[in-house]
C-alpha cells in the first residue's frame, strides 16, 4: 500500500510521519493490543466508515504533537512538506517560524483517500480543508504533470508558483534487458485495485492460449494479491504466471534482464508512474495505462503502446500481440524510452530542477 506521509528537515532532523502505520505503531507500542483489542479491530473494519473515523482520529492527534515537537527546533528559512492527508503542519510551521512554504502535491488528497480506504471519514471536512489551506498558503508548489496543475489552478485560489515535474526514481544500476527465448511479460508494483493487474491476467489467459510458451511475471504485493492468486488458481496458470510477492533488489534485477516486455495495465488520473522509469531506464519495452499524467510525459508509439480506456480489454491483447509479432519495434521503442529517461531525468537534471521548484 501506499504511504501518505508528511515529511520535515529541520537542523538536519528528519521526522515522518505516516498515516497508513499509524494503527500498526501503536499496537507496536502497547503489548496488551491483542487479543480483545484486536477482535474489536476486527468488528471495526466490518465498518469501514467508523474505522477510518478512528484511525484518522489518532493520526491527527499525532500531527499535532508533531507541530509542537517541530516548534522546539532552531527555526529555518523554508519548509518543504509532501503534503499529506489532513496535514496543516507545513502551513502553520511555516507561520510560526516566518519561513517560506513549499508544497509537493502528490494527489487530490480526498479523492486518493476513498481510492484507497473505499470509505470517507467523520474527519472529511478536515481532509479537504487541509489541502485547500495549505494549497493556497505556499510560496510554490511542484506537481507531477499539467493534469495536476490544471486541476488545483481550478479548484484553489493559488498564488505561489507551481511546476511541473514528475515524480521520478532512477536506480542507475545499468541493468541490461535481455529477454529469453520464451516471451516474458512483466508487472511490477503495488497490486492495487486501480492498477488493474487483473485486467492483464484476463489479457493473458487469451494471450497464451494462442502462445503457450509465454509466460507471465506479476511481482510485488497489495491489497488485490489474494484475488489475483485466486484468479490463477482457477484459471491453472500456475505453471504460467510467477507470482511470488515482494522480492529481493537481486531478483528483481535479474528478473527485469528477463522480460520481453512490461505492462502497467491501469492507473489513477494523477499518479506518476514510478515503475513505467524502471522500465525504460532497463530498456524493457512497455505498454501503459491512457492516463493524463503518464501521456504528459511517454509519447505514444515512440516511447511506449497506450491502452485505450474505452476498449482496455482487445486494446491491451492487440498491443502484447503487436510487440510479440514485431521484435524490431519492440526494441525501438525500448531503446528510444531508455534515451528519453536519461537524458530528461538524470539525478544531476532531476537535482537541479527539484531545487529550483522547491527552494
Amino acid at each position: 500500500m501506499k504511504k501518505i506521509e508528511s515529511a520535515f528537515v529541520a537542523e538536519g532532523h528528519e521526522v515522518v510521519l505516516d498515516y497508513t502505520d499509524s494503527e500498526k505503531k501503536a499496537e507496536d507500542n502497547n503489548p496488551s493490543s491483542n487479543g480483545l483489542k484486536s477482535t474489536l479491530k476486527r468488528l471495526l473494519k466490518k465498518w469501514p466508515w467508523l474505522y477510518q473515523s478512528i484511525v484518522m482520529r489518532s493520526y491527527l492527534k499525532g500531527q499535532d504533537a508533531l507541530l509542537e515537537e517541530l516548534k522546539k527546533l532552531n527555526a529555518c528559512d523554508l519548509i518543504v512538506e509532501f503534503h499529506s492527508v489532513g496535514s496543516l503542519i507545513g502551513k502553520e510551521l511555516a507561520e510560526f517560524w516566518g519561513a517560506k512554504l513549499s508544497i509537493i502535491f502528490d494527489s487530490p488528497v480526498d479523492e486518493q483517500f476513498v481510492e484507497m480506504y473505499g470509505t470517507k471519514s467523520a474527519y472529511w471536512n478536515n481532509i479537504q480543508k487541509s489541502e485547500k489551506l495549505s494549497l493556497e498558503a505556499a510560496n510554490k508548489i511542484m506537481v507531477y504533470s499539467p493534469a495536476c496543475q490544471d486541476y488545483i489552478s481550478k479548484k484553489y485560489e493559488i498564488s505561489g508558483k507551481v511546476n511541473v515535474l514528475p515524480c521520478v526514481l532512477l536506480k542507475n544500476n545499468e541493468i541490461q534487458n535481455k529477454p529469453e527465448p520464451n516471451f516474458n511479460i512483466g508487472f511490477i508494483g503495488s497490486f492495487l485495485k486501480w492498477h488493474k493487474v487483473d485486467l492483464l491476467l484476463e489479457v493473458f489467459f487469451e494471450f497464451n492460449r494462442q502462445h503457450p510458451q509465454s509466460k507471465l511475471s506479476l511481482i510485488g504485493f497489495g491489497t488485490e494479491w489474494n484475488r489475483i492468486k485466486s484468479m490463477v488458481d482457477s484459471k491453472k496458470l500456475k505453471e504460467k504466471v510467477y507470482l511470488p510477492g515482494f522480492v529481493s533488489e537481486s531478483e528483481l534485477n535479474k528478473i527485469k534482464t528477463e522480460l520481453s516486455i512490461a505492462v502497467m495495465p491501469g492507473s489513477n488520473w494523477y499518479g506518476s508512474p514510478l515503475k513505467l522509469f524502471e522500465y525504460a531506464e532497463c530498456g524493457i519495452p512497455f505498454i501503459a495505462p491512457e492516463s493524463k499524467t503518464i501521456k504528459s510525459i511517454f509519447k505514444g508509439k515512440e516511447h511506449c503502446l497506450y491502452i485505450d480506456p474505452q476498449n482496455e480489454h482487445e486494446s491491451l491483447l492487440q498491443a502484447i500481440e503487436h510487440l510479440y509479432s514485431n521484435r524490431e519495434f519492440r526494441n525501438e521503442i525500448g531503446y528510444n524510452a531508455m534515451q528519453f529517461v536519461k537524458k530528461e531525468y538524470s539525478d544531476s537534471t532531476y537535482n537541479t530542477k527539484l531545487v529550483e521548484y522547491l527552494a
